[in-house]
């Protein structure tokens, strides 16, 4: 039997590498190196020049990997919503990839489809309310205090594997703080991984050098696009429920509004449906 599993995953090792081997690279901006501090998300401040250089360099080690590990074709997109989805910097950027970015956006999952064999998530952050998180939050900083789909609580980790797993397109590397990677193993399993920075506090951490990060990512995006066949995607099974709890009712409120939003009690909405993307569209999450 063991000797019938490692032929299979050889078997499948040599039928992607005959092929393309397409890998959708998502990435945020709190869970890359040295980033511990909310000025730095933030156009407004100085420091996120920096900070989307940092940025910058991390999803260019993530694409330098995945094309040693045989990738054929990378879609990039740029998740961080400052100034409108537009962190990463054009004259940096690795020129085997494409890159999503701008906005204000028809999609926020755009490119994304069935003919991706996997995905990666660079720079990702813990849910909202993690202890010893960096910068953890939920879609928005100050606005949600928890999600749930079917029940269980995710942040955007969560969130974004479901949809790419409506697509069985699996995540087969998360980058962040180590609360980030607990969260993302907790849910996808044995993925690869690299942990960038340990936080101490929401804006306080232990971080590794860019320069290392750089390579740890370069190194698992190869052995995780090398890997490929071997991952499943994150599925959600119908019916859907997505209950969100606001941190004011005022934000309740203004969803309350849209039809097929429910009310639960002054700052928790609920949205059912039988179709994920459906009930991802309503709250503006796909």
């Amino acid at each position: 039997m063991r000797r019938l599993n490692r032929n299979l995953k050889i078997s499948i090792y040599v039928f992607f590498r005959g092929g393309l081997v397409k890998v959708y690279i998502l990435t945020d901006l709190e869970g890359i190196s040295y980033v511990v501090r909310e000025e730095q998300t933030s156009p407004s401040s100085r420091e996120y020049e920096e900070a989307c250089l940092l940025l910058t360099r991390e999803v260019n080690a993530a694409v330098e990997g995945a094309l040693e590990g045989g990738a054929t074709e990378i879609l990039v997109n740029d998740l961080h919503g400052a100034r409108g989805g537009f962190n990463l910097i054009p004259e940096e950027l690795h020129e085997h990839a494409r890159y999503v970015t701008g906005g204000p956006r028809t999609c926020r999952m755009a490119g994304i489809d069935e003919s991706f064999n996997l995905a990666f998530m660079i720079g990702y952050h813990a849910m909202a309310g993690t202890q010893r998180a960096v910068l953890d939050h939920t879609m928005s900083t100050r606005v949600i205090v928890d999600a749930y789909i079917n029940d269980r609580r995710v942040g955007e980790i969560g969130i974004d594997a479901s949809i790419l797993g409506y697509f069985n397109v699996p995540i087969v590397l998360v980058t962040g703080c180590r609360m980030a990677v607990e969260e993302a193993k907790s849910l996808l399993g044995n993925i690869e991984s690299v942990v960038v920075k340990e936080g101490l506090s929401r804006n306080f951490a232990i971080c590794l050098p860019p320069v290392k990060s750089r390579k740890l990512i370069r190194e698992a995006a190869k052995r995780a696009t090398q890997k490929v066949g071997e991952f499943k995607p994150f599925k959600v099974n119908p019916p859907i429920t997505v209950r969100v709890k606001y941190s004011h009712p005022n934000y309740a409120d203004v969803q309350a509004r849209i039809p097929r939003v429910e009310r639960e009690d002054p700052r928790t909405i609920v949205v059912r449906g039988e179709d994920l993307l459906d009930v991802m569209r309503i709250l503006g999450w796909y």
